[in-house]
């Protein structure tokens, strides 16, 4: 920050003026707010102040944002995935295509009970009356500059004046999404249909989560922007039924959707933050959406049955835990269930 004296700012004005080509960026420095409703609380703020010289080439007209500096130091959380696969024993991982109603051609793998043809009934019994698969990526898109200006920046002090905070030292800030919010692309690589898509489906008041943001494309240009922002901490979530679109324990393993999330997490430590994963944010698999849930059964009840009463339910979630816990653990050292 350069403080300017009263009676140096015209010539500074000046000089700016005499360059018309000159980019001018504007720093709101007014200060913290004032919060009398802390007179109090028991902490006092005891703020030092330090600079570091900086410059910029003011004729500059397309300025980009430049993320964090890949770290020098790396931490290693627990033991990889080739230590700990004893854990998940007579693991098995397949691929799955994508899934459109309108295609004419038809598995013809019916005998496995695992292939393209059991996963496509899966979509199918879900019934979604409202399909939009349409989308405008198909593949991870690689990260490109932008310019500043189309960084929304926090606010300068996200907390008003009414509010009496005291946050410890070790307290995490960052930002957070989940999967059925933001990732998209639900009919593509093998996930099978959750709790989410059959809800919207139904003409529930959800939204609709078949494209959203495009984060499961787009996931490294969105942690681009994190990281320019000096976020730290990442914390998203991983589909259940992207990893194992059959549900149960001793089905297949998704190889794309492990493939998807191993990538996502190396990409945020590359960028110098810290991933946070929540195993679960309410998008059932559709395999324990089941009874209790028809509309006639929400108006009765007020409310729709997650299909946490499906007897299979835990145990499918241990193994699930399982599965994404040892392949991902020692590069992830927060944890939600």
């Amino acid at each position: 920050m350069v403080a300017i004296q009263p009676h140096h700012y015209c010539a500074v004005v000046a000089v700016l003026a005499s360059n018309a080509a000159a980019q001018q960026v504007y720093v709101s420095a007014s200060g913290s707010v004032p919060r009398p409703s802390c007179e109090s609380c028991s902490y006092t703020a005891s703020p030092s102040y330090y600079h570091t010289p900086f410059s910029f080439t003011q004729t500059e007209t397309y300025r980009t944002a430049t993320s964090r500096p890949t770290p020098t130091t790396t931490y290693t959380y627990a033991s990889p995935y080739s230590a700990l696969s004893t854990l998940v024993p007579n693991l098995s991982t397949t691929s799955w295509g994508s899934w459109n109603p309108n295609d004419t051609a038809q598995p013809t793998d019916a005998t496995n009970p695992y292939g393209n043809a059991a996963w496509t009934a899966l979509w199918t019994t879900a019934n979604l009356t409202n399909f939009s698969g349409s989308a405008l990526y198909s593949t991870t898109v690689s990260p490109t500059p932008i310019p500043t200006s189309e960084l929304v920046l926090p606010p300068a002090d996200y907390f008003g004046p009414t509010d009496c905070y005291t946050f410890p030292e070790d307290f995490i800030f960052g930002v957070a999404g989940s999967a059925s919010q933001i990732e998209g692309a639900v009919f593509e690589e093998g996930k099978s249909p959750s709790l989410m898509e059959v809800l919207a489906g139904q003409a529930d008041d959800r939204a609709n989560d078949q494209v959203t943001n495009e984060n499961y494309y787009l996931y490294k240009q969105d942690i681009e922007r994190l990281a320019t922002l000096g976020v730290k901490h990442y914390s998203f979530s991983i589909a259940w039924t992207r990893i194992l679109p059959f549900a149960l324990p001793g089905t297949p393993v998704n190889q794309a959707g492990l493939a998807h999330y191993d990538d996502l997490i190396n990409y945020v430590l590359d960028k110098g933050m810290i991933p946070i994963v929540t195993l679960f944010h309410f998008d059932t698999p559709f395999q324990f959406f089941g009874d209790g849930n028809s509309p006639a059964d929400k108006a009765k009840i007020g409310y729709v049955n997650g299909g946490y009463q499906n007897d299979t339910f835990e145990d499918a979630f241990v193994n699930y835990g399982k599965i994404v816990l040892t392949h991902y653990a020692d590069r992830v050292p927060i944890w939600f269930t």
